[in-house]
């Protein structure tokens, strides 16, 4: 019977059977083998490592773009329908809207409604931990030792626990997790890619990180062909491309089919604003320590081989790939973290593999060390997560810490300029929506939306490029919200006569125009 930790429970030679007890017999009724693991070293420190990134991931800022995912989702509750064009800005209005991430907008306020943020942080976080989890057990699936897959877990942990935040992509990390484990599974005999269609239904409902599922097909599809030619070996090929047109099928089952398939290519155009302005879409920064443990991953697995003995070429593939991808986007990070666990566990089940005899139970008066550890830091990290004062275990999100969202200045429009044409940050944008709304806005954080075009624009203003005051102009703003100690204050405020300061907050400035302010 095989254990959740992978390891096998064989009857020794010869021994009759005996007739089940009747825990036993609880265990054997459910419809695949069950074994209550065994709290030993490797899984008090993993489950201790659970607990720890739980709490940490509740102290985490709130995430720019949760604000308008939250009213996203409200609005196609409140209105029974998934929005076709733009509710939120006046730059954009009227234009037509693919709302890529409608499903998991939806989750999200339901979260919301249900429990309030915090409930929604905890299930985001927890949908973290769970992928990192499939991540853990393919590579266990391997051969590999527990002492090493838990500190490829705690390596994985330190890689995108900066990225843990109520986002749809959360999802994607778990979903691209689960393809990668079924097809690691089809490669040994079982096959169950006949999953994969139905996952991608939801999938391309929920994020457009589905992309990264048709890619992990792609590569095993490719990887079982290679060796059938390479190795003159045979490999079922037909399954997974199979299963590849069925996702493929799948991703229609939107409401915007075909425009769906196709919308991910929109990133691949030259000179995209998003990985020109965009910060997570730029390469990490080797010299920030928060890259150090993707630098580290990456020289690992340059160090060990993605190949051994195996000759698998699927791994080799995913590593080169997502590799390449991390490398040129930090939002990658999380996805190399999950193909790195699986490589580097497989790699390291040649050079370590598991004992013959399987985990050893250790002594009771251990487990119940291990029990008492265990408990004492789950105890700690409880607290943390509720009586900090960061604590995201709330009623609403925070709008303090990292970011710094305008709470007073917002406010402030909505009583005294509630029909005026505001220009604001960039990274302000979501939450103004939901604070504002039916309140059209110049921008927020749908960049793949609004276009290269406005993107620029709004770059242009920011950095008082020449010609700045054009684009104030040209959409008629009548209104300012920008952090308070910005160049773009310190300028507005060198022009009294054209603009003047009407409110000044914790982090942020209101201008009106002079025409307006005199009203």
């Amino acid at each position: 019977m095989e254990s959740i930790e992978g390891t096998q429970e064989v009857p020794a030679a010869g021994a009759k059977a005996l007739r089940p007890r009747p825990a036993e017999r609880g265990l054997r009724s459910f419809p695949f083998p069950v074994a209550l693991p065994v709290l030993d070293g490797a899984l008090t420190l993993l489950l201790s490592v659970f607990a720890v990134l739980l709490a940490f991931s509740l102290l985490r800022p709130t995430d720019p773009d949760f604000w308008w995912h939250l009213r996203t989702g409200r609005l196609i509750v409140e209105s029974g329908s998934v929005p076709t064009s733009d509710p939120f800005s006046f730059t954009a209005q009227g234009k037509d809207w693919v709302a890529h991430e409608w499903l998991a907008e939806v989750l999200i306020y339901a979260l919301q409604w249900l429990g309030g943020y915090g409930l929604a942080a905890v299930a985001f976080s927890a949908a973290s931990i769970a992928a990192l989890a499939v991540a853990y057990r393919t590579a266990l699936s391997f051969g590999l030792q527990r002492w090493p897959a838990v500190g490829l877990f705690i390596w994985a942990g330190a890689m995108t626990i900066i990225y843990w935040t109520v986002r749809p992509q959360v999802l994607t990390w778990l979903l691209f997790a689960v393809f990668i484990a079924l097809c690691v599974e089809h490669k040994r005999g079982r096959n169950r890619l006949w999953l994969l269609p139905a996952l991608m239904v939801a999938w391309a409902n929920l994020h457009l990180g589905h992309a990264f599922g048709l890619g992990v097909l792609g590569l095993y599809f490719l990887s079982q062909v290679l060796e059938t030619r390479l190795w003159r070996e045979p490999r079922d090929w037909r399954s997974p491309a199979l299963a590849l047109a069925a996702c493929l099928a799948a991703t229609l089952l939107t409401p915007h089919p075909g425009e769906l398939l196709l919308y991910p290519l929109n990133y691949l155009k030259p000179g995209n604003a998003n990985l020109a302005l965009i910060q997570e879409w730029h390469s990490p920064d080797f010299h920030s320590l928060v890259f150090a443990p993707l630098a580290g991953a990456l020289l690992f697995l340059a160090t060990i081989g993605v190949s051994g003995k195996r000759r698998d070429v699927f791994l080799m593939l995913l590593a080169v790939v997502f590799g390449f991808l991390a490398l040129q986007s930090v939002r990658n990070q999380p996805l190399f973290a999950i193909v790195f666990m699986v490589v580097a566990g497989a790699r390291l089940a040649e050079l370590l593999p598991r004992p013959a005899g399987g985990v050893k139970k250790p002594p009771p008066g251990r487990i119940a060390i291990n029990a008492f550890a265990l408990t004492v830091v789950c105890g700690i990290s409880v607290m943390v997560a509720v009586g900090s004062p960061l604590s995201q275990l709330r009623e609403t999100a925070r709008t303090d810490g990292e970011h710094g969202y305008p709470a007073q200045g917002a406010a402030f429009l909505q009583e005294h300029y509630p029909n005026a044409r505001v220009f604001n940050e960039y990274h302000w944008g979501g939450y103004l929506i939901n604070a504002l709304y039916p309140q059209r806005l110049f921008i927020d954080g749908r960049s793949d939306f609004f276009g290269d075009e406005l993107m620029f624009q709004y770059r242009d203003v920011k950095q008082l490029r020449p010609g700045w005051p054009d684009v104030f102009r040209r959409y008629d703003i009548e209104v300012v919200i920008v952090e308070k100690d910005s160049p773009l204050a310190a300028r507005l405020d060198d022009d009294p006569e054209s603009w003047r300061r009407v409110f000044t907050g914790p982090v942020e400035a209101v201008f009106a125009r002079g025409d307006i302010a005199q009203r």
